[in-house]
């Protein structure tokens, strides 16, 4: 148990540092691509300012205004157009990567909206018309600003990665320190009830013995009666607490697993409890279909069986009692049981809590320890099995699958 807390404690903290990492760094390396976008947007603007006349970078020309953008290591180039589509002027000579007659055939593609988007490879371009009665395309490569925002990126991951790392080495390093005092004292816990278990044995076996002779010498009345009721119910609960305690550890060696036939278990319990609920006034009903075999431990299937069915009989209610216990394998064979009774309309039953140790129904008269069904749930657990409860008004249902 306190194992399964610490992993859960370990992941919550874990997710929790991966989304403040990726939301964090996600946001960096966003914003440092729409930097070099909006960069390269004002750039290639300026391209189309200047015109296909080289002036001087980062001034504009006399009485316009300007963005002064720097262009000194940009690659670009611009082409005008007449209105007819004919090449104008251009300037090329800032660009090494094309040659001039690629530079107008994709300024051509530009003018004539072949090619939109204002994005082709690693170039970003822009056209517009001017006062002069020309229409200019302009082109700039920020392939290297491309580069250097992948290379953030890159190394920024890689720091990211190796923080996370960090964060779980010493999240597990913590946890084992700050878990290590709530361990030992389950631990503590534990051994307490196994070793209070085992010493009420010999005080319920004395009394046992004592209350026979009693009855061989005064006979059997409703005191001595009452107390063997009480007997076999502390013996039943230290049982079912040993039980639970050794459940906890989910240490397999202690009940090993084979393959047996859930026919044989399941109709053993049937015999036993058919007798009972019909001496309840209550209608049973069973079915179990095929042969089905299940791997894992006999004895604890029983038992799962024993305590579902033992519930059923104690918590039938309703103005026509009654109770079934199905058992089949599905399309995935996986093998389901599948346990109902009706209840009383007002019975109050918390699906949440009622697998709990010591649960009880607020409603609930009947005596009982409320640590069978919480067996039931360890018995699950140790064989990677799932349960599901329904309940409404008139029933209540409970679901397994291993």
């Amino acid at each position: 148990m306190i194992k399964k807390l610490k992993i859960k404690f370990i992941l919550i903290s874990m997710l929790s540092v991966l989304i403040v990492l990726v939301v964090t760094f996600s946001a960096i390396n966003i914003s440092n691509y729409v930097s070099v976008e909006n960069n390269a947007s004002n750039a290639v603007s300026e391209v189309i300012r200047q015109g296909t006349t080289d002036v001087s970078p980062g001034e504009p020309p006399s009485g316009e205004p300007g963005n002064k953008v720097e262009l000194r290591e940009v690659h670009y180039f611009v082409v005008s157009f007449n209105q007819d589509g004919s090449v104008n002027s251009s300037n090329t000579k800032h660009m090494f990567i094309l040659s001039e007659t690629e530079c107008k055939e994709l300024a051509t593609k530009v003018f004539n909206n072949e090619l939109t988007g204002g994005k082709y490879s690693s170039f970003r371009f822009k056209k517009a018309s001017k006062n002069d009665g020309l229409t200019y395309v302009g082109f700039i490569d920020i392939k290297e600003k491309l580069e250097s925002a992948n290379q953030y990126l890159l190394i920024s991951s890689l720091i990211a990665l190796g923080a996370f790392v960090a964060f779980a080495g010493l999240v597990i390093l913590g946890s084992n320190i700050a878990f290590k005092s709530t361990e030992e004292a389950y631990k503590n816990q534990k051994r307490f009830v196994t070793n209070a278990s085992h010493e009420l044995k010999t005080p319920l076996t004395i009394i046992s013995a004592d209350l026979d002779l009693i009855e061989m010498d005064n006979g059997k009345n409703e005191w001595s009666d009452s107390i063997r009721d009480q007997l076999v119910r502390l013996n039943e609960m230290t049982n079912q607490l040993v039980t639970l305690s050794k459940l906890e550890e989910e240490d397999k060696a202690r009940f090993p697993f084979e393959d047996f036939s859930i026919n044989e278990v399941c109709n053993k319990a049937i015999d036993a409890f058919s007798a009972s609920f019909k001496n309840e006034g209550i209608k049973f009903s069973h079915n179990i279909t095929g042969n089905i075999t299940m791997f894992g431990n006999k004895y604890l299937i029983d038992e799962l069986i024993y305590i579902f069915l033992d519930n059923s009989l104690k918590y039938t209610g309703g103005e026509m009692k009654s109770s079934y216990f199905v058992v089949s394998t599905n399309a995935k064979r996986k093998t389901e049981f599948r346990f109902s009774n009706t209840i009383n309309k007002d019975e109050e039953v918390d699906i949440k809590q009622i697998m709990n140790r010591f649960y009880r129904s607020p409603s609930n008269k009947k005596e009982g320890s409320g640590v069978g069904l919480s067996i039931a749930k360890e018995i699950i657990n140790l064989h990677k099995g799932t349960i599901k409860i329904d309940k409404n008004l008139t029933s209540i249902t409970f679901i397994i699958t291993f």
